[in-house]
């Protein structure tokens, strides 16, 4: 894996940033059939659940149309950090997806925000939204994974995409495709398309944020530089 490179005095890097790749898709599905039977439960119970309560939400009258995927954008926080456990060498079990409380907080801001900026950009021709999708696709890996709050995670993920926008972009497409697939079949693709979309997130992501890294600024970028 690519490890973070070190700044110039003007700003440059000594050699290249990692290269949004597409093979990770294929990798991801190798890891997923490392531990089938983990990452179907996995899915299967994020499903449940973000449904139950998402449907209990929406009973709430005024907010509740607005908040009813509070509950996804959390569990989702679960669902990558089992990616990148399983990336790094563990074992996963259900218990990962809700290993999540102290990032409750950082997740809902980021997935509002998020959602917020997607949803403005899909509003302008599609294309603006899909490619802010994949600038702030590493945030909630970010969140769980170097423990960042929810703003810091969008400008470090944007920062460190926004020199491959457009692939980001193309990546980001390419999932989500993936993750549409997997609704065939009433849904039940979902479980193996969710968790292996999760995994290609994971992957890419620990090529630009290899294990022990912590990064304080966003990586690849010069100093001063932001959103």
């Amino acid at each position: 894996m690519a490890m973070p490179l070190d700044s110039q005095p003007d700003g440059s890097y000594s050699s290249p940033p990692p290269m949004i790749r597409f093979d990770v898709i294929n990798q991801a599905f190798a890891l997923f059939q490392q531990q089938v039977g983990p990452w179907i439960l996995i899915a299967l119970v994020f499903g449940v659940v973000s449904l139950v309560a998402a449907m209990i939400i929406g009973m709430v009258p005024v907010v509740g149309a607005f908040l009813g995927n509070l509950p996804a954008m959390i569990l989702m926080g679960g669902f990558y950090k089992a990616a990148l456990k399983h990336i790094d060498g563990g074992v996963v079990a259900v218990a990962d997806l809700f290993d999540i409380n102290e990032f409750i907080g950082p997740l809902v801001v980021a997935g509002i925000l998020v959602g917020i900026g997607t949803s403005i950009g899909t509003l302008l021709c599609i294309i603006p939204g899909i490619i802010a999708g994949g600038l702030w696709m590493f945030t909630q890996c970010l969140i769980v994974d170097q423990r960042s709050d929810g703003v810091v995670a969008m400008r470090t993920s944007w920062n460190a995409l926004r020199s491959q926008w457009l692939m980001a972009g193309v990546f980001y497409l390419v999932i989500a495709l993936l993750a549409v697939a997997g609704m065939l079949a009433c849904g039940i693709g979902l479980l193996v398309t969710g968790p292996v979309a999760a995994l290609s997130v994971g992957l890419l992501y620990r090529d630009f944020f290899p294990a022990g890294a912590q990064p304080a600024e966003p990586p690849f970028m010069s100093p001063g530089s932001g959103l």
